[in-house]
């Protein structure tokens, strides 16, 4: 079983925690990894004025297919760039 990171998530993002290990089965839509992300956000105070604010964010990677795991190839505290 081989899982891409597809285009659609917010890159760069840094794995947080392997939740699956090498030589398990998996799956459709299980959760394979947790990663965090920072995007630009527009909060508001209580004045009404509005800021960008870089915020980090946590997320879940699930898989599009089922399978077995036969390697990682990030670890964590890995940083993806880009899909691929």
């Amino acid at each position: 079983m081989q899982i891409r990171a597809p285009p659609s998530l917010h890159y760069p993002i840094t794995v947080s925690q392997l939740l699956k290990r090498q030589g398990d089965t998996v799956d459709r839509f299980e959760t394979l990894f947790s990663y965090t992300y920072e995007s630009q956000v527009t909060e508001t105070n209580k004045y009404g004025e509005s800021s960008k604010v870089k915020k980090t964010f946590l997320a879940e990677y699930q898989s599009e297919t089922e399978g077995k795991l036969i390697k990682w190839n990030a670890k964590p505290g890995d940083v993806i760039d880009r899909a691929g």
